[in-house]
Protein backbone atom coordinates (compact mmCIF):
# COMPACT_ATOMS: atom_id res chain seq x y z
CA UNK A 1 0.00 0.00 0.00
CA UNK A 2 1.70 3.34 -1.32
CA UNK A 3 1.44 6.15 1.03
CA UNK A 4 -0.59 9.23 -0.31
CA UNK A 5 1.85 12.33 -0.81
CA UNK A 6 1.35 15.10 1.65
CA UNK A 7 -1.44 17.21 0.40
CA UNK A 8 -0.02 20.48 2.10
CA UNK A 9 3.30 22.24 0.28
CA UNK A 10 6.44 21.59 1.06
CA UNK A 11 8.49 23.75 3.53
CA UNK A 12 11.10 25.98 2.11
CA UNK A 13 14.01 23.32 3.08
CA UNK A 14 11.95 20.25 2.11
CA UNK A 15 11.59 19.71 -1.77
CA UNK A 16 10.95 16.61 -4.24
CA UNK A 17 10.27 14.94 -0.49
CA UNK A 18 13.74 15.16 0.47
CA UNK A 19 15.03 17.29 3.34
CA UNK A 20 17.26 19.45 2.50
CA UNK A 21 20.59 20.14 5.41
CA UNK A 22 23.54 22.55 5.50
CA UNK A 23 26.42 19.72 5.20
CA UNK A 24 29.98 21.25 6.26
CA UNK A 25 33.46 19.36 6.64
CA UNK A 26 34.43 20.51 9.97
CA UNK A 27 36.37 19.18 12.73
CA UNK A 28 35.00 21.80 15.33
CA UNK A 29 32.87 21.16 18.20
CA UNK A 30 29.57 22.68 18.17
CA UNK A 31 30.94 24.98 21.36
CA UNK A 32 33.28 26.07 18.68
CA UNK A 33 30.95 26.73 16.02
CA UNK A 34 28.09 28.05 17.67
CA UNK A 35 28.78 30.44 20.47
CA UNK A 36 24.91 30.63 21.89
CA UNK A 37 23.81 34.06 23.03
CA UNK A 38 21.28 33.97 25.95
CA UNK A 39 18.25 34.94 23.26
CA UNK A 40 19.24 32.20 20.76
CA UNK A 41 19.76 30.16 23.48
CA UNK A 42 16.19 30.44 24.76
CA UNK A 43 14.64 30.69 21.21
CA UNK A 44 16.04 27.06 20.88
CA UNK A 45 14.23 25.66 23.94
CA UNK A 46 11.30 27.48 23.05
CA UNK A 47 11.89 25.57 20.20
CA UNK A 48 12.50 22.15 21.34
CA UNK A 49 9.41 22.17 23.95
CA UNK A 50 7.12 23.30 21.20
CA UNK A 51 8.52 20.53 19.46
CA UNK A 52 8.19 18.27 22.46
CA UNK A 53 5.08 19.21 23.69
CA UNK A 54 2.76 18.94 20.17
CA UNK A 55 -0.02 17.06 20.29
CA UNK A 56 -1.55 14.82 17.71
CA UNK A 57 -5.03 16.37 18.70
CA UNK A 58 -4.35 19.73 17.64
CA UNK A 59 -3.93 19.01 13.92
CA UNK A 60 -6.72 18.41 11.28
CA UNK A 61 -5.21 15.17 10.07
CA UNK A 62 -2.29 12.92 10.00
CA UNK A 63 -0.90 14.76 6.97
CA UNK A 64 -1.32 18.84 8.71
CA UNK A 65 0.37 16.49 12.26
CA UNK A 66 3.47 15.36 10.17
CA UNK A 67 4.29 18.61 8.60
CA UNK A 68 3.99 20.88 11.87
CA UNK A 69 5.91 18.56 13.24
CA UNK A 70 8.00 18.72 9.96
CA UNK A 71 8.05 22.52 10.51
CA UNK A 72 8.37 22.46 15.00
CA UNK A 73 11.54 20.58 14.56
CA UNK A 74 13.39 22.33 11.75
CA UNK A 75 12.36 25.60 14.25
CA UNK A 76 14.06 23.53 16.85
CA UNK A 77 17.27 22.30 14.67
CA UNK A 78 17.25 24.87 12.26
CA UNK A 79 18.81 22.49 9.21
CA UNK A 80 19.62 25.66 6.98
CA UNK A 81 21.93 26.90 9.37
CA UNK A 82 23.34 23.64 11.57
CA UNK A 83 25.43 20.91 9.66
CA UNK A 84 23.94 17.42 10.27
CA UNK A 85 26.48 16.81 12.95
CA UNK A 86 25.76 19.95 14.88
CA UNK A 87 21.97 18.39 14.61
CA UNK A 88 22.80 15.36 15.68
CA UNK A 89 25.13 16.74 19.29
CA UNK A 90 21.51 18.78 19.75
CA UNK A 91 19.66 15.48 19.76
CA UNK A 92 22.29 13.66 22.00
CA UNK A 93 22.65 16.13 24.29
CA UNK A 94 18.90 15.89 25.21
CA UNK A 95 18.84 12.72 25.69
CA UNK A 96 21.61 12.19 27.66
CA UNK A 97 20.34 14.75 29.58
CA UNK A 98 16.72 13.19 29.54
CA UNK A 99 18.57 10.17 31.02
CA UNK A 100 20.35 11.43 33.82
CA UNK A 101 19.24 11.19 37.34
CA UNK A 102 17.21 14.60 37.82
CA UNK A 103 18.74 16.15 40.45
CA UNK A 104 22.05 15.85 37.96
CA UNK A 105 19.68 16.76 35.15
CA UNK A 106 18.44 19.94 36.43
CA UNK A 107 22.18 21.09 37.78
CA UNK A 108 24.02 20.01 34.83
CA UNK A 109 20.66 21.70 32.56
CA UNK A 110 21.33 24.80 34.92
CA UNK A 111 24.93 25.46 33.56
CA UNK A 112 23.91 24.97 29.60
CA UNK A 113 26.10 22.57 28.06
CA UNK A 114 26.55 23.05 24.72
CA UNK A 115 27.62 19.43 23.80
CA UNK A 116 26.92 16.11 24.73
CA UNK A 117 31.37 16.09 25.71
CA UNK A 118 30.64 19.33 27.86
CA UNK A 119 27.52 17.82 29.60
CA UNK A 120 29.50 14.13 30.67
CA UNK A 121 32.31 16.47 31.64
CA UNK A 122 29.94 18.32 34.33
CA UNK A 123 28.31 15.08 35.33
CA UNK A 124 31.91 13.65 35.88
CA UNK A 125 32.86 16.76 37.96
CA UNK A 126 29.87 16.86 40.09
CA UNK A 127 30.67 12.88 40.61
CA UNK A 128 33.67 13.57 42.24
CA UNK A 129 32.63 16.67 44.03
CA UNK A 130 29.90 14.71 45.75
CA UNK A 131 32.07 11.48 46.55
CA UNK A 132 34.64 13.91 47.74
CA UNK A 133 32.56 15.16 50.57
CA UNK A 134 31.48 12.28 51.24
CA UNK A 135 35.03 11.39 52.38
CA UNK A 136 35.11 13.99 54.28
Amino acid sequence: MAIPQNPLSPVPWEQDGFLRVKVEAEEASLSQVQKCSPVNTAHTEAARLRFRGFCYKEAASPYEALAQLRELCCQWLQPEVHTKEQMLEQLVLEQFLGVLPPEIQAWVGAQHPESGKEAAVLVAELSQSLDRRGSE
